[in-house]
């Protein structure tokens, strides 16, 4: 027999929506995707489905909401499929995991950290480290602790917690290296930002770059990633010689694998001439410097975000340091000045111009 998709409540038709639904998300039309899925929900709503089906409806209809960027409705579905999984009286821990997932998700998008660690705490107590699935969650947490760069104490103690339990499996969980080092390099960040723990920070730093060396037997971001890092740990330990070193090499490995206009490559570019700096070095610092103002400038320009021109800010402002430490006190007006004439920069950094400039004998 034949459905008609406008008035049937029969379950063929919901399951047929929910076809739709898979096919237009996998054409990125995600519109018509939401749209059949709330046909699907309508209608099992309608002939009083499973619970758990509904659930599952909701949690897929939550993921399109967050992919658009409408977001309180996710939070709405997410959390909603999170109370039905939990009322159930034969709980599946994996299914309320994978919602604890998708609620931390849409709060990651939310830029809230309490909010997203907190649920993928609460999936990752659910789950056995043994399980495959396990693995994912993992995979979320590191994830968002890079993506949210944060102070937040149960981020550092979940990514403590993921790292510590990789050692101790010791490869007997089938994880990709990429999920394991990915995981040392976040926490050693994490420990460098806060100054605390160097000693474990380069442990984990020297062991997560011979697992991405043993998987990329040619030349690989992840690579730069790590060496940027390394040389981080050494500029705060006062090591400037060897902070220089190690961004140099972060650099040529950025531009063998992802280009000169990339971000990281330039932030290495800006790194290595702060150890430049840092050694009294002013004429290469300022040649390292330029050369990642040129290519920020030319991304700005080019309709760069906000994010973009406060680095440009920032790197014009060092520029003008270095000149002026150099003795080129017109090449340091010129650099504040346009860094001071870039729109949106943060407060902070306008008014250290302002105060460099007037150290500087000059007004505006």
């Amino acid at each position: 027999p034949e459905y008609r998709l406008g008035t049937s409540n029969h379950p063929k038709i919901a399951k047929l929506s929910q076809m739709l639904a898979s096919l237009y998300s996998k054409q990125d039309k995600l519109d018509k995707a939401e749209g059949f899925v709330r046909k699907a929900l309508r209608i099992m709503l309608g002939y009083g489905a499973r619970q758990e089906e509904v659930a599952k409806v909701r949690y897929e209809l939550g993921i399109l909401l967050r992919e658009q960027g409408k977001l309180r409705e996710a939070l709405e579905e997410h959390n909603h499929a999170l109370r039905i999984r939990c009322s159930l009286p034969s709980l599946d821990p994996h299914e309320v995991a994978e919602s604890h997932i998708g609620v931390g998700n849409v709060f990651l998008t939310l830029q809230k950290p309490d909010e997203t660690f907190a649920h993928f705490e609460e999936a990752y107590n659910m789950i056995p480290t043994d399980s495959p699935y396990s693995a994912k969650i993992r995979l979320c947490i590191v994830n968002a602790a890079q993506q949210l760069d944060t102070d937040n104490s149960l981020s550092l103690a979940l990514c403590e917690r993921v790292v510590g339990d990789f050692d101790r499996e010791n490869g007997t969980l089938a994880v990709d290296g990429e999920t394991r080092a990915l995981a040392k390099l976040v926490l050693a960040s994490i420990y460098i930002k806060r100054n605390v723990r160097f000693q474990d920070a380069g442990r984990m730093l020297d062991s997560g770059l011979q697992i991405v060396r043993e998987i990329y037997p040619r030349r690989h971001a992840r690579e730069g990633d790590f060496l940027a890092c390394i040389g981080d740990l050494y500029f705060r330990q006062g090591k400037h010689g060897d902070a220089l070193a190690a961004f140099r090499k972060a650099e040529k490995v950025f531009r063998q694998t992802i280009g000169v206009c990339a971000s990281n490559t330039i932030n290495a570019m800006f790194q290595a001439g702060r150890a430049l700096l840092a050694q009294g070095k002013f004429s290469m610092a300022a040649t390292k410097f330029e050369e990642a103002v040129a290519i920020r400038r030319g991304i700005v320009t080019d309709g760069g975000d906000a994010h973009a021109t406060h680095l440009l800010g920032r790197d014009l402002f060092s520029l003008a340091v270095c000149r002026q430490e150099a003795g080129d006190l017109s090449g340091a007006v010129a650099c504040l000045r346009e860094c001071r004439g870039l729109s949106g920069i943060p407060e902070r950094l306008s008014s250290e111009c302002a105060a460099m400039l007037a150290e500087l004998g000059v007004d505006r």
